[in-house]
């Protein structure tokens, strides 16, 4: 016989038609709908709403708790899964890899995927049918719009904004802090339009704003706000032309 080993508190609200894998811990506040696969040794904590048909993968985080309600855990030494924080969301048919990490205050649409290891932090909203690829990193604050394709190792710091149907070639990163430390400077992260796109290992500076269908080439490094359409290139980047066939 196989023992089976899970902690679901007796309060948590699952579908009969959902499968609880092994070593998984689930907290009293989570609703998990029906048709919903959860893999080996993932701890789902508080206040999350899981919907139907979405797969998570093995040793994910689903809910993590923020700073202040951790240091509540190590002064009264309490239960993590049991996190009084925000709700998270995780919409239809989502796919979440093994190894992500997403912290409450979380909202992703239907038909969302992670890749493994991806990390999304507190107050982010994604849209439907994204995309967030393998080792991405999503630092919280962060509002994202539908379709939107993130592609492996991106980088998205605080208080950025991104339209929909944007494209993020891997290793892109974008940046919120003009000083790095040196000298008082409020975070301003940049402004994706919509059908942005990002060539691979590009970089674009903090506060600024790439208008509707910019495109950016791969390991260019952007110092100043693009207009519609333009296609920009180098190291600081310039246009080079508009985009054609519009």
């Amino acid at each position: 016989m196989v023992k089976i080993i899970k902690k679901i508190h007796s309060n948590a609200k699952i579908d009969d038609s959902s499968f609880i894998d092994n070593y998984c811990s689930i907290g009293s506040s989570v609703v998990i709908e029906e048709n919903v696969y959860i893999s080996k040794n993932t701890t789902i904590y508080g206040k999350a709403l899981i919907k139907k048909g979405t797969y998570i993968g093995e040793n994910c985080i689903i809910g993590h708790p923020q700073r202040e309600e951790l240091k509540r855990f190590v002064k009264n030494n309490s239960l993590g899964i049991e996190s009084s924080n925000e709700i998270i969301e995780i919409g239809r048919t989502c796919t979440i890899r093994a190894g992500t990490i997403i912290y409450s205050n979380v909202i992703l649409g239907d038909n969302c995927q992670t890749g493994h290891g991806v990390m999304i932090r507190e107050k982010t909203k994604i849209g439907r049918n994204s995309l967030i690829g393998t080792n991405s990193v999503i630092d919280g604050n962060v509002d994202i719009g539908k379709n939107v394709s993130i592609q492996t190792g991106v980088y998205i710091p605080l208080f950025c904004k991104i339209g929909n149907n944007v494209f993020m070639g891997p290793y892109s990163k974008l940046t919120n802090d003009k000083y790095m430390m040196r000298k008082d400077y409020d975070l301003r992260g940049p402004t994706l339009e919509d059908e942005v796109s990002l060539g691979a290992n590009s970089v674009i500076l903090p506060g600024l704003k790439l208008k509707k269908g910019t495109i950016v080439g791969a390991g260019s490094i952007v110092t100043k706000d693009t207009e519609e359409y333009d296609v920009v290139v180098g190291n600081p980047a310039k246009k080079l032309k508009k985009v054609s066939n519009l």
